[in-house]
């Protein structure tokens, strides 16, 4: 499990868990439901990382995965 921090530092894309208490409030959502994806061994969307939204954007949910995640 690494801290959101670090994950930025690595430039995303990296397949493992997120502290989410390291994760700025409003975005924590997108990042739980990454996490529920890496836990679900899914292949995480190339757009959105597996958040389900477009990058650092609460509203808009990603156009490739609709908003869930995964390919």
């Amino acid at each position: 499990m690494i801290t959101f921090s670090e994950f930025i530092q690595k430039g995303g894309h990296v397949y493992e868990l997120i502290k989410l208490e390291s994760v700025p409030n409003k975005l924590q959502m997108d990042y739980f439901t990454r996490n529920k994806n890496v836990r679900d061994s899914k292949a995480l969307c190339l757009r959105c990382d597996g958040t389900g939204n477009e990058f650092f954007s609460m509203f808009k949910k990603c156009s490739v995965c609709l908003g869930r995640g995964v390919n």
